[in-house]
């Protein structure tokens, strides 16, 4: 009872806050699904905004109350997965700086690659936010991963949600992913 308590008091102060968005939520009963990896409470929200600027760096985030709540029943962490983007409307791309799930105070850190699917959760949703934005290229360049088994996961998450390998190195730890819209 006190994530859906949680699940509403983060709604209300994200609809309370004119900066922050809700893009997307999910609030059932059982906070993971029956495989056990995929996460049934959350919250996707942005501090994008449509407005004239033609550049800006901006974030989509994800919360959710699992594992998130202290002994009181009071959320630790206003999310745990954050998305952070540059927009360049010009040349109509987005380029995704920083994908990270946060883990130490919500003890999510255990699952940060697979992390219940927070990641994809964010990921889906620049793409929707891109198409909006009249965007034609996502692209994301990753800086270092350590062996095959790391580019594996993160080469899984982003061709997952629709990106190609565009360039990879896995002796120097580097790859860039890009997302074509048609």
């Amino acid at each position: 009872m006190a994530d859906n308590d949680a699940m509403q008091q983060r709604m209300k102060e994200i609809e309370a806050n004119s900066e922050l968005r809700l893009l997307r939520s999910e609030n059932n009963d059982v906070p993971l699904a029956d495989d056990n990896r995929h996460i049934q409470q959350y919250l996707v929200y942005t501090d994008f905004q449509f407005d004239n600027k033609m550049q800006k760096t901006n974030s989509i985030f994800v919360y959710t109350p699992w594992m998130n709540l202290d002994s009181q029943g009071r959320t630790r962490t206003d999310f745990q997965n954050q998305l952070l983007f540059e927009y360049n409307g010009w040349e109509k791309k987005v380029h995704i700086t920083v994908l990270e799930t946060l883990g130490s105070a919500s003890q999510l850190a255990f699952f940060d690659y697979q992390n219940h699917g927070l990641a994809q959760l964010s990921l889906r949703a620049l793409i929707r936010l891109a198409q909006r934005m009249d965007v034609t290229t996502i692209d994301a360049a990753l800086s270092s991963f350590d062996g095959e088994d790391d580019f594996k996961r993160i080469e899984n998450l982003f061709t997952k949600a629709g990106f190609t390998v565009a360039d990879e190195n896995k002796d120097l730890g580097i790859a860039k992913f890009i997302y074509q819209f048609d």
